[in-house]
Parts: structure tokens; sequence; C-alpha cells
């Protein structure tokens, strides 16, 4: 193995041992952690220097001429992690079978920092844009960030009041008592149009701010914020006096600010989580409403001819369907009941079958969250190494590089 050392003679084994005389990128390299041992090649980790293998100082400390390689007394199986790191040019992968605190140990102590991950902005980029571009910036770090400083969080916490404030206000506005009284009304209206204001200036704002303003326009969430205050515009045009028509489309428009409700998932990392697995699990779900159906289809033809002659409620297909979707989903709301013996032991048949029926497309959907989960996980580890990194540096004094 070369080194620096390797222009020094040594014995092994009562033998004179030579260094080799080649010396090439692509030679092979030697670690040996704990008496396991690990290759890889010159080319593969110089390409980061900075870490404490990828540093030809800081490497030779390792060095054991006697043996030709470097003996690090760590972690063994983290050390997987740590050649990953250098073969997938800086990604970070926690094996399932260490903690997390002796994983972030072995990453620290190997100096592996990953890039600048996805969703974090510098602030030395922020500096180098103009005052406009930089002014942006900051407002959508504000709006989108919480994290990112305490006005920023304050902002976030009172959005989250107006959201509650105003679902408190839809809710009590629907209750029989103040449902006829003008001054109640009143009180309902100036709420939600205070509310409605806000949304409105954090929607425009957000949507100003934004880098991409394509992406903002795809973002599901976004849409759902729009709807959120649609109904109080269009309420406000139409008027009351639109006439029965235009009662009834109010009435449905009024439907759409429940979605204030949705404006909570954002402040929430779980619920967006829940979000993106529903987003990748379309065609699982296909598959299990797919599922569902064809099998109340079909236990429900056959519940139909078996109860049909019993005068207990399954006097069509579409009526024993509806019995059997109750049945399969475990909710049995008892409002049809099979009364023949044969029905009822074929009903305990659809149950029983109906838990694995079911079951099988879960376990698609199952799979997906644990792999989004994982990943969800990943880019969290990856971001609070990367907020370690600057703030060793700042601790140093050293600049920050992005």
């Amino acid at each position: 193995m070369l080194s620096k050392c390797d222009n020094q003679l040594y014995y092994l084994n009562g033998e004179l041992q030579k260094p080799n005389p080649f010396l090439k990128k692509s030679d092979r390299l030697v670690f040996n952690v704990s008496g396991k041992r690990f290759e890889t090649t010159y080319d593969c980790i110089e390409k980061f220097p900075e870490t404490l293998l990828g540093s030809p100082d800081e490497r030779e400390k390792f060095w054991d001429p006697l043996r030709g390689e470097y003996f690090i007394n760590r972690n063994q199986v983290a050390f997987d992690s740590v050649l990953y790191f250098y073969q997938s040019n800086g990604q970070i992968y926690r094996p399932a079978n260490i903690p997390e605190r002796v994983f972030s140990a072995e990453i620290e102590f190997f100096r592996l920092f990953p890039k600048v991950p996805p969703g974090i902005i510098v602030p030395d980029k922020v500096r180098e844009q103009n005052c406009l571009k930089r002014l942006q910036l900051l407002l959508w770090l504000f709006l989108e960030k919480p994290q990112s400083s305490s006005g920023a969080r304050v902002w976030a916490s009172l959005n989250i009041i107006v959201i509650l404030i105003s679902v408190c206000n839809l809710i009590s506005e629907s209750m029989p008592s103040y449902r006829n009284n003008a001054e109640a009304k009143e009180v309902f209206f100036a709420i939600d149009a205070c509310c409605v204001s806000y949304f409105t200036i954090d929607i425009l704002l957000r949507f100003g701010s934004s880098p991409s303003k394509k992406k903002f326009l795809q973002e599901v969430l976004n849409w759902f914020d729009m709807l959120a205050v649609l109904p109080f515009y269009v309420e406000l045009l139409l008027g009351e006096n639109s006439g029965t028509d235009g009662m009834m489309a109010l009435r449905v428009l009024r439907l759409f600010r429940i979605t204030r409700v949705l404006k909570l998932i954002r402040h929430s990392q779980q619920m967006m989580l829940m979000l993106l697995v529903l987003r990748n699990c379309f065609s699982e779900l296909g598959i299990l409403f797919c599922t569902w159906l064809m099998g109340a289809l079909v236990f429900g033809t056959i519940m139909h001819y078996i109860e049909v002659d019993a005068n207990s409620g399954f006097d069509s297909v579409l009526y024993a369907c509806w019995w059997a979707a109750v049945t399969m989903t475990t909710v049995g709301y008892g409002d049809m009941v099979p009364k023949t013996n044969i029905g009822k032991t074929f009903g305990s048949m659809i149950l029983f079958i109906s838990m694995i029926y079911i079951a099988l497309p879960m376990t698609l959907i199952v799979s997906k969250f644990n792999t989004a989960l994982e990943d969800w996980k990943q880019q969290e580890r990856t971001q609070m190494y990367f907020k370690k990194q600057r703030a060793l540096e700042q601790e140093k004094g050293g600049p920050v590089e992005a």
C-alpha cells in the first residue's frame, strides 16, 4: 500500500519489506476498521479533501507501516456508510441497525458533511443577489421556512391561530341559535372578513416571493388556499339577493370554506409526509378501490338471491351491494341484516374473507409509506449535518462554503 511512508524500509515477520515503486491515483488503499478490512481507491476519497479520509495529512495519522494499511478503531458497520459517502458523491445513508446517536458520532468523527441539501438557502447566496432578489428570497424564507428565524416562527404561529379562529367561526355560524340572528351574522361576517383578508395577504406574499411561480401553481396545497378564500369574494359579488339558483350556488361554494382546515397541513411535516404518500400511491389506491368495488358487487349479488324472499331488506342487488360494502369495511351499520341461516353463514364468510381481501393491497401502500418515511428522515438528517458543518465553520471563524 502506498503513502508518504512508503519510501521507508521496515521489517515484517523478520523480512525486509520494500516499498511499492508505483504510485497512481487508481491504486487501491486499505482501511482496517477494528479488524475488518475495506478497500477503495485514491481518486474516490480525494474528491472530498475536507473530510478526514480525503485529506492526505489527516489520513496519514492512521497509517500502519508494518501492515501497509490504515488502522482506524471505529464502528465497523458505520464504516460502510462512510465509504458510501465517497462512492455516492456525498450522500449520507444510515443503516437501520445503527442507532442515530452512534451514527451521528461517526459522521462527525470522519467529518462527512454533505453539500447544500435541497430546501436550504445559504445566507451567503442571499447576500450575493441584488437588492430586489435578496428581499424576495428573505420574504420567501420568512413565509415558507418557520425555522429560519424567530419572526418566521411568530408568523407561522399567527397563521395557525387565524386558521383555528376561522374554523371556529365557520362552526359557530351554523348553529341554529345564531342562524337567524342579524347581530350574530354581522359579527361572524366581520370575523370571517378579517380571516379572509389575512389569508389573501398570505397567498399574495407567498406567490410574489416564490422563486418559481410555476412550481407554486403546481402545489396542491396552494390551490386549497385559494379555494378557502374564493367563496367569500364570490358571495360579496353575488350578494344574498341572487335568486334561488344563486343561493344554491352560494351554499355549494361555502362548502369550500372547510378547506381552510387543510391549511394546517403545511405547518406539520408529518402531515406533509402523509400527503406525499397519498400522491405516490394513486395506483395502489386504485387497486384497493377496484378490489373493494368488485367484492361488493360479487358478495352483494349473491346475498340478494339468498335473502330476496326473506323480507330482510335485500330487495335489489343495489341494496345488497350497500350491505356488502359496509360489511367488507367492518363498519356494520345494522340497517340491513340477513335473516336466513344461509345468509348469516355467508355473511360471516364475507366478513372473514374481506379482511384478507382488502388487507392485501394495503401492504403495497404500507411499503410506499415506509419508503417515503425513510426518504424524509434521510433529508432531515442531511439538513442536520449540513447545519452542524456551518456551525463548526463559524466557530473556527473560517469561510462558510456553499
